[in-house]
């Protein structure tokens, strides 16, 4: 299914995430987190909000972001399990949720937009 967006021109086909086994979860970067987003996946995690913050995030920049982990030489998202899905997708972050429709994106060419994302696509939605 395609999901577009007003204002962008193109589309994201959102069943392909668990095709492309976690591409915008890996390389270097920051998901930042609500506070909303902490609470809701501390407990979805069933863990005191305390305890999902000393284990699964850091402090990036008077921020607070997901914590990243090296696997086989690559930085992945603390989440992307073995399979290249998401443990935590029903409540992934609101960053998660708006990816690929963030306003920094919108003049970016198809090229550089399937450079971050592969399931990114023009004149087919």
């Amino acid at each position: 299914m395609y999901q577009k967006h007003i204002g962008f021109d193109y589309c994201f086909i959102d069943n392909y995430c668990k095709i492309c086994k976690g591409y915008c979860c890996r390389g270097e970067g920051y998901v930042f987190l609500t506070q909303s987003d902490i609470e809701g996946i501390a407990t979805y995690l069933n863990l005191e909000k305390e305890q999902f913050l000393k284990t699964y995030t850091r402090k990036f920049y008077d921020k607070i972001a997901l914590a990243n982990i090296k696997v086989n030489g690559e930085y992945v998202c603390c989440f992307l399990d073995k399979e290249g899905l998401c443990e935590i997708y029903t409540k992934r972050p609101l960053q998660c949720r708006t990816f690929p429709f963030w306003d920094s994106m919108k003049d970016l060419s198809l090229k550089e937009l399937n450079q971050l994302c592969p399931a990114i696509v023009k004149n087919s939605c």
